[in-house]
């Protein structure tokens, strides 16, 4: 069963197991440094940041717009073609598979789907369970056929070929 939070990473562990690796440059500060690098920061009663400095873009940004923009063609599949859709999906497939891998602690095959299927359902509750109005549709149309393409195929591509904390900062 997937955790409650589906493919963040559970910082408590990542801390508490990469104990050695945490510097702590000021007090009620930790800073750990992954590969990538992600560079996950602990302040005492201000939780936890994480942050992408790869160069290649933060992942679990890559993920949650895939999950958001799919969650609206499930629910308004028309107003795509197959072609499109078949990429999109792909696209989130591909996403999801590199969350689960580098997440910590990275999630099994099953673990996956279940995250997936809960990103989806919490998306397209999060839009209502109806297609955008009108007067929106346009923009989120034009952004989903934009993931559809060999060029954002090939970002998505940059994005996911260094293995790395999914992280979803920052997020523009």
């Amino acid at each position: 069963m997937a955790r409650a939070d589906g493919f963040s990473p559970d910082f408590i562990a990542l801390f508490r197991d990469h104990a050695a690796e945490v510097e702590d440059p000021a007090p009620g500060l930790e800073i750990l440094e992954l590969p990538g690098p992600v560079i996950v920061t602990r302040r005492d009663g201000a939780g936890v940041q994480a942050e992408d400095q790869s160069g290649h873009g933060p992942a679990g940004c890559a993920l949650a717009r895939l999950v958001e923009i799919t969650a609206a063609v499930q629910l308004c599949p028309d107003l795509l073609n197959i072609a499109e859709r078949d990429r999109l999906a792909s696209l989130l497939l591909r996403a999801a598979r590199f969350a689960a891998e580098n997440t910590y602690p990275p999630l099994s095959d099953e673990e996956r789907e279940d995250a997936l299927a809960a990103a989806l359902a919490k998306a397209r509750l999060a839009q209502g369970g109806t297609c955008p109005q009108p007067e929106t549709e346009a923009d989120w149309v034009r952004f989903a056929r934009s993931l559809a393409t060999d060029a954002a195929a090939r970002r998505f591509a940059h994005i996911f070929a260094v293995p790395r904390l999914p992280v979803a900062e920052p997020c523009p």
